[in-house]
Protein backbone atom coordinates (compact mmCIF):
# COMPACT_ATOMS: atom_id res chain seq x y z
CA UNK A 1 0.00 0.00 0.00
CA UNK A 2 1.11 3.77 -0.91
CA UNK A 3 1.02 6.16 1.83
CA UNK A 4 -0.40 9.99 1.64
CA UNK A 5 0.05 13.34 3.65
CA UNK A 6 -1.41 16.23 2.34
CA UNK A 7 0.35 20.06 3.64
CA UNK A 8 -1.17 23.20 3.17
CA UNK A 9 1.89 25.35 2.26
CA UNK A 10 2.35 29.27 1.64
CA UNK A 11 3.16 29.20 -2.52
CA UNK A 12 6.64 30.26 -3.00
CA UNK A 13 7.65 33.88 -3.86
CA UNK A 14 8.26 33.39 -7.11
CA UNK A 15 4.66 32.03 -7.71
CA UNK A 16 3.00 35.27 -5.98
CA UNK A 17 0.61 35.40 -2.79
CA UNK A 18 -1.34 32.38 -1.50
CA UNK A 19 -1.67 28.83 -0.51
CA UNK A 20 -1.72 25.15 -2.01
CA UNK A 21 -2.27 21.44 -0.85
CA UNK A 22 0.96 19.90 -1.43
CA UNK A 23 0.09 16.08 -2.17
CA UNK A 24 2.95 13.10 -0.52
CA UNK A 25 2.72 9.93 -1.71
CA UNK A 26 5.14 7.82 0.60
CA UNK A 27 7.30 11.13 1.48
CA UNK A 28 7.13 12.09 -1.93
CA UNK A 29 5.89 15.80 -3.02
CA UNK A 30 3.56 14.85 -6.02
CA UNK A 31 2.27 18.62 -6.86
CA UNK A 32 6.09 19.97 -7.84
CA UNK A 33 6.71 16.53 -9.79
CA UNK A 34 3.24 17.32 -11.82
CA UNK A 35 2.36 20.32 -13.16
CA UNK A 36 4.22 22.25 -10.16
CA UNK A 37 1.97 23.79 -7.60
CA UNK A 38 -0.50 22.57 -5.62
CA UNK A 39 -3.96 23.46 -5.90
CA UNK A 40 -5.59 26.13 -3.73
CA UNK A 41 -7.61 25.04 -1.02
CA UNK A 42 -10.55 26.86 -1.77
CA UNK A 43 -10.35 24.61 -5.26
CA UNK A 44 -10.15 21.13 -3.33
CA UNK A 45 -11.13 21.36 -0.07
CA UNK A 46 -13.85 24.17 0.52
CA UNK A 47 -16.70 24.21 0.11
CA UNK A 48 -16.66 20.18 -0.29
CA UNK A 49 -13.56 18.29 0.34
CA UNK A 50 -12.95 16.78 -3.00
CA UNK A 51 -10.38 14.43 -2.07
CA UNK A 52 -12.95 11.97 -0.39
CA UNK A 53 -13.36 8.62 -2.42
CA UNK A 54 -16.54 6.94 -3.37
CA UNK A 55 -17.91 4.05 -4.82
CA UNK A 56 -18.01 5.89 -8.20
CA UNK A 57 -14.44 7.02 -9.87
CA UNK A 58 -14.24 11.33 -9.65
CA UNK A 59 -11.49 13.05 -11.52
CA UNK A 60 -10.63 16.37 -9.35
CA UNK A 61 -7.90 18.94 -10.15
CA UNK A 62 -4.19 17.74 -8.40
CA UNK A 63 -1.18 20.48 -9.23
CA UNK A 64 -1.55 23.67 -11.61
CA UNK A 65 1.59 25.15 -13.94
CA UNK A 66 4.30 26.90 -11.97
CA UNK A 67 2.79 30.31 -12.68
CA UNK A 68 -0.38 29.17 -10.19
CA UNK A 69 -2.92 28.83 -13.52
CA UNK A 70 -4.54 25.95 -13.48
CA UNK A 71 -4.81 24.61 -17.42
CA UNK A 72 -1.30 26.35 -18.11
CA UNK A 73 -0.40 23.18 -16.87
CA UNK A 74 -2.50 20.54 -14.72
CA UNK A 75 -2.07 17.54 -13.08
CA UNK A 76 -5.12 15.70 -12.31
CA UNK A 77 -6.07 12.80 -10.34
CA UNK A 78 -9.23 9.68 -10.91
CA UNK A 79 -10.23 9.02 -7.38
CA UNK A 80 -12.08 5.48 -6.86
CA UNK A 81 -12.73 3.03 -3.89
CA UNK A 82 -12.75 0.16 -4.41
CA UNK A 83 -13.83 -1.95 -1.15
CA UNK A 84 -11.31 -1.30 1.72
CA UNK A 85 -8.68 0.43 -0.38
CA UNK A 86 -8.61 3.69 -2.57
CA UNK A 87 -6.97 4.01 -5.96
CA UNK A 88 -5.87 7.30 -7.57
CA UNK A 89 -4.71 6.92 -11.42
CA UNK A 90 -2.85 10.26 -12.75
CA UNK A 91 -4.06 12.29 -15.71
CA UNK A 92 -2.19 14.78 -18.03
CA UNK A 93 1.13 15.94 -16.55
CA UNK A 94 1.85 12.44 -14.24
CA UNK A 95 3.70 12.68 -11.84
CA UNK A 96 5.18 9.13 -11.62
CA UNK A 97 4.16 6.62 -14.25
CA UNK A 98 2.38 4.33 -12.32
CA UNK A 99 -1.54 3.74 -10.32
CA UNK A 100 -1.24 4.63 -6.70
CA UNK A 101 -2.84 2.60 -3.70
CA UNK A 102 -3.95 3.58 -0.42
CA UNK A 103 -6.08 2.00 2.67
CA UNK A 104 -9.12 3.04 2.86
CA UNK A 105 -9.00 4.02 6.55
CA UNK A 106 -5.93 5.86 6.61
CA UNK A 107 -6.60 7.50 3.68
CA UNK A 108 -10.24 8.93 5.02
CA UNK A 109 -8.62 9.85 8.29
CA UNK A 110 -6.09 12.07 6.30
CA UNK A 111 -8.12 13.79 4.32
CA UNK A 112 -10.37 14.46 6.62
CA UNK A 113 -7.67 15.90 9.02
CA UNK A 114 -6.62 18.67 6.43
CA UNK A 115 -9.99 19.42 5.76
CA UNK A 116 -10.33 20.21 9.37
CA UNK A 117 -7.28 21.96 10.27
CA UNK A 118 -7.55 25.37 9.66
CA UNK A 119 -4.21 26.96 11.62
CA UNK A 120 -2.76 27.74 8.30
CA UNK A 121 -5.52 30.21 7.82
CA UNK A 122 -5.09 34.35 7.85
CA UNK A 123 -8.11 35.97 8.90
CA UNK A 124 -9.02 36.89 4.86
CA UNK A 125 -8.79 33.10 4.27
CA UNK A 126 -10.97 32.04 7.09
CA UNK A 127 -13.87 34.47 5.99
CA UNK A 128 -13.16 33.18 2.83
CA UNK A 129 -14.00 29.88 3.95
CA UNK A 130 -16.84 30.71 6.23
CA UNK A 131 -18.73 32.64 3.20
CA UNK A 132 -18.19 29.59 1.04
CA UNK A 133 -19.28 27.33 3.25
CA UNK A 134 -22.17 29.06 4.44
CA UNK A 135 -23.69 30.68 1.31
CA UNK A 136 -26.85 28.21 -0.07
CA UNK A 137 -26.41 28.25 -3.92
CA UNK A 138 -30.03 27.77 -3.51
CA UNK A 139 -31.03 30.79 -2.16
CA UNK A 140 -29.55 32.88 -4.66
CA UNK A 141 -31.23 34.43 -7.28
CA UNK A 142 -31.55 32.77 -10.52
CA UNK A 143 -29.04 31.98 -13.09
CA UNK A 144 -26.47 33.74 -10.25
CA UNK A 145 -23.28 31.90 -9.13
CA UNK A 146 -21.04 32.12 -6.23
CA UNK A 147 -17.43 32.50 -8.21
CA UNK A 148 -14.57 33.87 -5.84
CA UNK A 149 -14.21 35.62 -2.67
CA UNK A 150 -10.84 37.88 -1.67
CA UNK A 151 -9.77 41.14 0.31
CA UNK A 152 -9.77 43.97 -2.20
CA UNK A 153 -6.04 43.99 -3.49
CA UNK A 154 -6.26 47.88 -3.90
CA UNK A 155 -8.16 48.53 -0.07
CA UNK A 156 -7.79 45.85 2.91
CA UNK A 157 -9.85 47.34 4.19
CA UNK A 158 -12.37 45.63 1.91
CA UNK A 159 -13.74 42.40 1.17
CA UNK A 160 -14.82 41.32 -2.77
CA UNK A 161 -17.24 38.55 -3.69
CA UNK A 162 -17.38 37.52 -7.36
CA UNK A 163 -20.45 36.61 -8.84
CA UNK A 164 -21.37 34.96 -12.06
CA UNK A 165 -24.64 36.42 -13.42
CA UNK A 166 -25.03 34.22 -16.81
CA UNK A 167 -21.65 34.92 -18.04
CA UNK A 168 -21.17 38.76 -17.02
CA UNK A 169 -18.83 38.93 -13.39
CA UNK A 170 -20.73 40.35 -10.61
CA UNK A 171 -18.46 42.28 -7.77
CA UNK A 172 -19.69 43.45 -4.62
CA UNK A 173 -17.61 45.36 -2.25
CA UNK A 174 -17.91 44.74 1.63
CA UNK A 175 -16.89 46.61 4.51
CA UNK A 176 -14.65 44.44 6.62
CA UNK A 177 -13.15 47.16 9.45
CA UNK A 178 -13.34 45.99 13.06
CA UNK A 179 -15.37 43.32 11.56
CA UNK A 180 -14.28 39.11 12.46
CA UNK A 181 -14.12 36.80 10.25
CA UNK A 182 -17.67 35.50 11.55
CA UNK A 183 -19.20 38.27 11.21
CA UNK A 184 -18.23 39.65 7.81
CA UNK A 185 -19.01 36.51 6.60
CA UNK A 186 -22.58 36.52 8.40
CA UNK A 187 -23.07 39.98 6.62
CA UNK A 188 -22.49 38.62 3.67
CA UNK A 189 -24.48 36.06 3.82
CA UNK A 190 -27.73 37.74 4.68
CA UNK A 191 -26.80 40.00 1.83
CA UNK A 192 -26.91 37.40 -0.32
CA UNK A 193 -30.03 35.58 0.90
CA UNK A 194 -32.11 37.88 2.01
CA UNK A 195 -31.26 41.41 0.42
CA UNK A 196 -33.26 42.39 -2.95
CA UNK A 197 -30.46 42.46 -5.96
CA UNK A 198 -30.96 45.33 -6.66
CA UNK A 199 -29.78 46.95 -3.14
CA UNK A 200 -26.37 44.83 -3.25
CA UNK A 201 -23.48 46.46 -2.31
CA UNK A 202 -21.44 47.56 -5.50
Amino acid sequence: MDRLRLAITELPPDAGHGWQVEIYVNDVEMTALGAGLGMDPYDVLVPTNRFVAGPGPVTIPAARCGCGEYGCGSTDVVIVQDGDIVHWDWRIEAPIDRRVTFAADAYQEEVERVAADHSWETPDRTAGRLVLESVDPTRLPEGVELHWVAPDRSDPRRFQVSLMDRGRQLILGFDWADRTPAELAAEIRRTLHEVPRRDWPG
